[in-house]
């Protein structure tokens, strides 16, 4: 097929947490012979393109996208995020030419609600509430007439069911599909872990909102401070964003944490799995976790709060769950498996395996590719 890919946002050099899965896709679908061309709409920047690990993302407004339309005569546009911000860009795709469209996220009212009221500055969070009024009504306007070219795929059940809860009928079922994130098993490959690796937690996140619960990951790490074993622990926080330091000044010290501010690549993320044997990702929301399924392929065993989608993709017998904002459970979940050094091996083994058999890129790409091009049948 010939794709055009529509974007709110994609990696680039120096800006690398930006849509990383959708590179991923990229690459996917390439690398089965299908013909990808990469839109980044967003008119407040200046138009151009930039090149990213081999692919070329060009970046403008609506005539930009409207000449990529021309040139790339695609038989599907496959977007991203869509909202009301992408949307006008939709509307100039051909209704003969399926647009297939994932919610990853904020797109969805739901999960932007969920966000909201992390927010503690009134000013900052009456803002984030217009923006929500204004996505509900947008996608009540659209789903009332809803175009027939337009096809949604969501990452989670759980994620859909967020969509119902605003849109309740207008949601037709029969116009939508559940899609996990593909998970590239190649790139994060499982190697059987060691015992000792049990000790070594990674914790690799943004900064930028409450919703990631790097508050909890902190108040774990200081709730273990005082086991026997916690001499031996290596705990790595990795990220960025505008509550960096804030979240993390009480770790501030400890010779077992080491703190290193900044965004990894997909290559270099693989490289932190293969020296730790614990990821450390409790989240106050989700719709899949693609951060933590990536470590599970990597045969990290996660430690997270069973909120929202999150149970859909991972359970006792593969990760260490708590409740939400739970973060004494969390630290209880460490110390088990520091304490038990068969069940730390036992769900390594399990996460592998889980993350292949439900989200693994070899089961996933082809399953997105067939879905799309039913869509353009």
């Amino acid at each position: 097929m010939r794709i055009l890919l529509l974007t709110r946002s994609y990696p680039a050099p120096g800006d690398l947490y930006q849509y990383p899965f959708v590179h991923r896709r990229v690459l996917a679908y390439r690398a089965l012979g299908h013909e990808v061309a990469v839109f980044r709409f967003d008119p407040e920047r200046p138009s151009g393109e930039h090149h990213f690990d081999g692919v070329v993302c060009e970046t403008g407004g609506l005539d930009q996208f409207r000449a990529a339309l021309a040139r790339s005569c695609p038989d599907v546009v496959a977007v991203h995020g869509l909202s009301e911000v992408l949307w006008p860009a939709c509307v100039l795709v051909d209704p003969a030419i399926p647009v297939c469209a994932w919610l990853h996220g904020s797109e969805i009212p739901g999960f932007l609600r969920e966000k909201v009221v992390q927010i503690d500055d009134p000013v900052r969070r009456g803002e984030q509430e217009r923006l929500l009024a204004g996505r509900i009504a947008f996608w009540r306007d659209v789903m009332a007439r809803w175009p027939g070219n337009l096809h949604l795929a969501f990452v989670s059940a759980d994620s859909r069911e967020l969509m119902r809860r605003d849109l309740g009928a207008l949601l037709q079922d029969a116009r939508t599909a559940v899609l996990h994130n593909p998970i590239d098993t190649d790139l994060f490959t499982y190697r059987a872990k060691r015992a000792a690796d049990r000790f070594a937690v990674l914790s690799i996140r943004p900064y930028d909102s409450r919703t990631y619960g790097n508050d909890l990951a902190v108040a774990a790490i200081l709730a273990v401070r005082g086991a026997p074993w916690f001499g031996q622990m290596r705990f790595t926080l990795i990220g960025d964003g505008p509550l960096f330091a804030e979240t993390l000044a009480p770790l501030a010290g400890i010779a077992e944490v080491t703190i290193r501010r900044g965004f990894l690549t997909q290559q270099e993320i693989a490289a932190e799995h293969g020296g730790h044997g614990l990821f450390l990702v409790p989240t106050r929301l989700d719709t899949q976790g693609v951060s933590r399924d990536e470590a599970m392929a990597s045969g990290l065993v996660p430690v997270t709060n069973a909120v929202h989608a999150v149970p859909e993709f991972v359970d006792p017998a593969c990760a260490g769950l708590a409740g939400p904002d739970d973060a004494r459970a969390l630290a209880e979940a460490i110390a088990e498996m520091v304490e038990n050094p068969a069940l730390f091996l036992a769900r390594s083994a399990a996460a592998a395996a889980r993350v292949r058999a439900q989200s693994g890129h070899e089961r996933i790409i082809p399953a997105e590719l067939a879905w799309m091009a039913a869509c353009a049948a």
